[in-house]
């Protein structure tokens, strides 16, 4: 055995028995292998650019309704808007116009804003409702359209075709029809009132009808359109004179009813949209109202912002005659309390005996407090103006009444406006004329109305007969302050009348403008039978835009039924 061999194992066999110990040296770890390098990322792919926008163009026509007159051009910008770059050329043209009208080819020269396209109506172009129009725009492969209103109207005056074929004859009850009021609602829709018969077995009684905006029986009312009312079941004379439409749309109309004891007495009737009686109104949709034993009878109904209604008649007095009779109800058709005695007012103004009705009514604010002026007659205009608790206003004319203010003739004043300078309006007839006067706010007359050879300041008389008899019924004010008188005038030396429409300016002298020479007369009926204007009211359309005039009426054919027709104004 080698040497180093047998020392060793006598060295481990000592250090077993507790002898030196040695120590041997720890064998030194391989190095862990360096870790493999991670690759590089692959860098993403640039976006690609986003396409470059298309140039374009959009119209747009500020004025988007249209009016042409008959016979005449009407000018329409339409503005081209321009987008990424876009300069080219644009060619317009109008599509779907009414009868009548061309539009002439019209460019947007390269880079401009706009051109004016032109209609042109012919003189025989139908009046039309207004119809939607295609305004298209062309350049190249690129168009754009635009839609608009146009309407072809005819001059003013003139009655308006458009309107149910222009003059709508509609008879209402068996026999005679005689129409009394008009009013429009704020969906533009007519209603009519009067008296008729319904039946054989009945008298008369109140109708009221409706027709659409633009002409027709609205048969969603009432029976097609009709509703007829009595208050004695049928047996007896009832007869509307005045409608008027609330704030709620409920429908107002006042009249008079043979009461038989008590005679001829106030009655109204409140209606719902639909024509049916308003139960809640009075009994059963109805009221009845006797200021004495003799005839009480209303003309003239108006309803006041706080929702109070007013009527305004005539009642014969034991002492005084006929007197000016006015009275006020709440909403749900009891007498205002409030109100004169016990929501009535009398009001004598001329001797014994003669006749003095309120044929029309008007509020009138006066420094601030709000007013009622009734006019009417017989014989003569007189005006009275009551505060707002029905006294007779002081500050007016003497004592509150202005009286006989043609000094005595046959007449009476039919009808009242507020003009927008606080004046009062009043239309009638005097010796059967048209005749007109306007008034300061506290009665006297205005002088700087009616200034001709012919009439006297504040006073208009217009003759439209110089032989014979025609008398106004009726008065509404334009937005510019001009009158319309509607009424009738006999022709020739007959006593066959035509319906009549008559426009003052401001300052009281005909406008010229207007129909012929400041007259539209209108003959319905043929072979010389009678027509009569008997009601006016405007009907505003937002789809023109416009005013127009709504006139009722009577037409005498094989007996006497409604006569309906629409002016240009």
């Amino acid at each position: 055995m080698p040497v180093a061999a047998l020392a060793l194992g006598a060295l481990m066999t000592a250090c077993g028995g507790g002898g030196v110990s040695v120590t041997m040296p720890s064998p030194t770890p391989a190095p862990s292998p360096a870790p493999a390098p991670s690759p590089a990322p692959t860098p993403a792919p640039a976006p690609a650019p986003d396409p470059a926008p298309s140039p374009s163009f959009t119209l747009s026509v500020p004025a988007n309704k249209a009016i042409v007159w008959q016979g005449e051009e009407a000018t329409v910008t339409v503005n081209v808007e321009r987008a990424n770059g876009f300069a080219e050329a644009v060619q317009l043209a109008a599509q779907e116009l009414p009868n009548g009208v061309s539009a002439g080819a019209v460019s947007v020269p390269a880079g401009a804003a706009s051109a004016a396209l032109r209609l042109q109506a012919v003189p025989t172009a139908p009046h039309s409702l207004p119809t939607t129009v295609t305004v298209k725009g062309t350049a190249g492969t690129l168009s754009a359209t635009q839609p608009m209103t146009v309407t072809v109207r005819g001059k003013a005056g003139d009655v308006d075709t458009s309107f149910g074929g222009g003059i709508q004859v509609i008879p209402v009850g068996l026999t005679d029809d005689s129409v009394r009021g008009v009013a429009v609602q704020s969906d533009g829709k007519v209603l009519v009132t009067g008296f008729g018969v319904p039946t054989a077995a009945s008298g008369t009684e109140f109708f009221l009808l409706r027709t659409l905006r633009d002409g027709g029986l609205d048969v969603s009312f009432g029976t097609g359109g009709k509703v007829f009312t009595g208050f004695n079941n049928g047996a007896a004379s009832d007869e509307a004179q005045a409608v008027a439409v609330q704030p709620d749309g409920k429908i107002l109309v006042a009249g008079t009813s043979d009461q038989g004891a008590t005679g001829y007495d106030f009655a109204i009737a409140r209606y719902n949209a639909d024509g049916s009686l308003d139960a809640s109104f009075g009994t059963g949709g109805r009221v009845v109202t006797a200021f004495g034993p003799q005839s009480d009878k209303a003309y003239a109904v108006l309803v006041q912002p706080d929702g109070k209604i007013l009527v305004g008649g005539e009642s014969v007095q034991t002492n005084t005659g006929g007197d000016f009779a006015l009275a006020r109800y709440n909403a749900d058709g009891s007498l205002d309390a409030s109100f004169g005695q016990g929501g009535k007012v009398l009001t004598p103004i001329g001797e014994f005996g003669a006749r003095e009705a309120i044929y029309g009514l008007a509020l009138h604010t006066v420094a601030g407090s709000t007013r009622i002026v009734a006019v009417g007659g017989e014989g003569d205009f007189h005006v009275v103006r009551y505060t707002a608790s029905g006294q007779p206003d002081a500050s007016f004319g003497t004592g509150g009444v202005v009286k006989t203010v043609f000094g005595g003739v046959i007449g009476a004043a039919r009808s009242v406006v507020i003009t927008a300078d606080n004046k009062i309006a009043i239309a009638g007839h005097a010796d059967h004329d048209m005749a007109v006067v306007r008034l300061l706010p506290d009665g006297a007359l205005d002088a700087s109305f009616g200034l001709t050879d012919f009439d006297l300041p504040g006073k208009r008389i217009v003759a439209l007969s110089s032989t014979n008899w025609d008398e106004a019924t009726a008065l509404v004010q334009q937005e510019d302050g001009s009158l319309l008188i509607g009424g009738w005038v006999y022709s020739g030396n007959s006593s066959s009348g035509d319906t009549a429409l008559v426009r003052l300016r401001a300052n009281g002298s005909l406008d010229t403008s207007f129909g012929d020479h400041g007259v539209k007369r209108t003959a319905v009926a043929a072979n010389g039978k009678n027509d009569q204007g008997r009601a006016l009211v405007l009907q505003p359309d937002t789809r023109v835009p416009t005013v127009r005039v709504i006139q009722a009426g009577e037409v005498n054919g094989s007996d006497h039924d409604l006569v309906l027709m629409r002016h240009w104004l």
